[in-house]
């Protein structure tokens, strides 16, 4: 009897091993089916024989090459979808394996746990299993030149093809979700200016990409010049391996840079912001020709386009949702764009409404138009830089560095000014918008322009920079020490937060919390009470401070 029962367990354990290996392999099946497939294109195998050679100061490769100038690294690519992108993945491969490993490491330190990050991935496979259907097929080519340019160092996280393509959609997917800490707390700010706003007329636009990603973003930036076989030439700042634009311009006159909107979870995949911009700069030789191609587009997450034309000698705002896409123009020369909408289709959605409310949008573009009307008919390029690496609140108020509702909250990937006139298009080096901005010629772009450069910000040549990321470093300690109950650390690194950036509500925030925890509690109300003085970015912060001084009194 004993015998017959280990008989039958060990049958039963094999037939649960067996269960579990058919249900891991129907999953792997089941997974491997959602994922991208390559296109398939002809092309010259000899393409796979060239290699790298140095010449000229350049790393070369058939057509393309890459450099760095006055600290920048730039990226020059010309030929068909697919030499572009396997130009790129050969020569950008070590950037582009930095960049995931960092990109990797950031989704951990928001998403400790193993399995979920996996199910994270499976859920993002599965949404996006439909992605290459709104993906032109020579932005796929190029993306799969990309990937056999580049060896995978990361093939346990699938197929690299369909890891690159997804990757192009993560602004997208980080706006679905309005609450992620990239973008919640983020905020792009850009604007244009023409006619009797500029010096001589000038077309100029300026942007601050923020986004709070991994370091490697702000860090490893690229200026990209692509001329592709069958396309208008066009220049952009991003990072390697991306196909698509999030600041670019054409050498046609066009200008775009994309905003994030409130947005909700999509009911579907759709088409990338980044690659709908790249499209619009490869065909349009103005806005009509532009709008036309927004207005086609088929997108899942709503976004804001500032969009500009030397032919038509005007910028306009673009508020597109996966529903509708409205046109805002203004009567004025200069026109500022945020992170939500204000035509009257969008504007009283209550999505938009509420991140009015809790966000700091609506003081950045404030700010942003003070500047512009302290300036008129003498906007220039360098003016344009000081209005991006502003750090007042509207009013000329200055509440400390760092704050969110002001232009320069050293949160910035990368920043660009551009003079659509002239066809010349400024990057940002880092840290943030703080760096040189590096002058680029749209139309001759091995011709470097050195005399053209901005300076860095005095913040950087000054040292208040290094003040700045102490400050920020001492913040982090503080809430850290509170989180372990350590309110005497978390006291110490609060005042010596304020004694290396001054009046900033943070720091006085995070006093007041210690001291309560403490139980000094009149002390900590007058540090809430100075907190709220001293003006938070953002409405749940009010809102905290207000009931913690409520509480304490009602505590009394």
């Amino acid at each position: 009897m004993a015998k017959k029962i280990v008989v039958y367990f060990k049958r039963f354990l094999v037939a649960i091993a067996l269960a579990g290996l058919v249900v891991w392999l129907f999953g792997g099946m089941v997974l491997r089916s959602w994922e991208a497939k390559p296109p398939k294109i002809p092309f010259d195998t000899s393409l796979f024989l060239q290699k790298p050679e140095l010449r000229d100061g350049k790393m070369r490769l058939g057509q393309c090459w890459t450099s760095r100038r006055e600290g920048l690294l730039v990226v020059y690519l010309k030929g068909s979808p697919f030499e572009i992108g396997y130009a790129q993945g050969v020569l950008m491969q070590d950037k582009m394996h930095v960049l995931e490993n960092e990109f990797l490491e950031m989704i951990k330190g928001y998403v400790p746990q193993r399995r979920i990050r996996n199910l994270l991935k499976h859920y993002i496979i599965f949404r996006n299993r439909h992605l290459s259907d709104f993906v032109p097929l020579k932005y796929r080519e190029e993306i799969y030149g990309t990937s056999l340019g580049c060896p995978d160092i990361h093939p346990e996280e699938g197929s690299f093809y369909n890891r690159l393509l997804n990757y192009h959609s993560a602004h997208d997917v980080s706006y679905m979700m309005i609450d992620n800490p990239l973008v919640s707390r983020a905020g792009c700010t850009a604007f244009g200016a023409w006619g009797g706003a500029t010096e001589k007329g000038h077309l100029i636009t300026g942007r601050n990409f923020d986004w709070e990603a991994a370091e490697v973003f702000s860090r490893d930036r690229v200026v990209m010049m692509c001329e592709p076989d069958d396309g208008i030439p066009f220049i952009s700042l991003s990072w390697a391996g991306m196909a698509g634009v999030v600041s670019g311009m054409n050498r046609a006159g066009i200008s775009i840079t994309i905003n994030g909107a409130p947005s909700s979870l999509p009911n579907q995949i759709a088409t990338p912001a980044a690659m709908v911009a790249r499209e619009i700069l490869e065909k349009s030789h103005n806005l009509e020709e532009a709008l036309r191609l927004l207005r086609d587009a088929k997108v899942f997450v709503s976004t804001l386009w500032l969009m500009g034309s030397r032919t038509d000698g005007k910028f306009v705002i673009v508020e597109k949702t996966p529903d509708t896409t409205q046109v805002r123009e203004t009567s004025g020369d200069s026109i500022v764009c945020g992170n939500y909408f204000q035509t009257p289709g969008l504007k009283n959605d209550a999505l938009n409404t509420n991140y009015i409310a809790e966000a700091t949008s609506v003081s950045r573009e404030l700010r942003m138009a003070e500047l512009l009307a302290s300036a008129p008919g003498h906007i220039t390029v360098g003016a344009a830089v000081e209005f991006l690496r502003d750090r007042q609140l509207p009013g000329n108020h200055f509440p400390g560095n760092g704050h969110r509702s002001t232009l320069n909250a050293f949160i910035a990937t990368h920043a660009t000014v551009m003079n659509l006139t002239d066809g010349i298009f400024w990057a940002a080096s880092p840290p943030h918008q703080l760096g040189k901005f590096v002058a680029f010629d749209v139309n001759a772009f091995d011709h470097e322009l050195p005399a053209l450069s901005v300076p860095p910000d005095a913040l950087v040549t000054s040292g208040e920079y290094t003040h700045v990321q102490e400050a920020q470093k001492l913040l982090v300690e503080a809430k850290l020490a509170l989180k372990l109950k350590d309110a005497a650390s978390a006291l110490v690194a609060a005042d010596k937060a304020e004694a290396t950036n001054p009046q900033f509500y943070q720091n006085a925030s995070l006093r007041g919390k210690a001291l309560e925890m403490l139980g000094r509690i009149e002390e900590a109300t007058k540090a809430f009470d100075a907190a709220l003085t001293q003006k938070p970015a953002f409405l749940s912060e009010r809102r905290e401070l207000e009931e913690s001084i409520k509480r304490i009194r009602r505590g009394n």
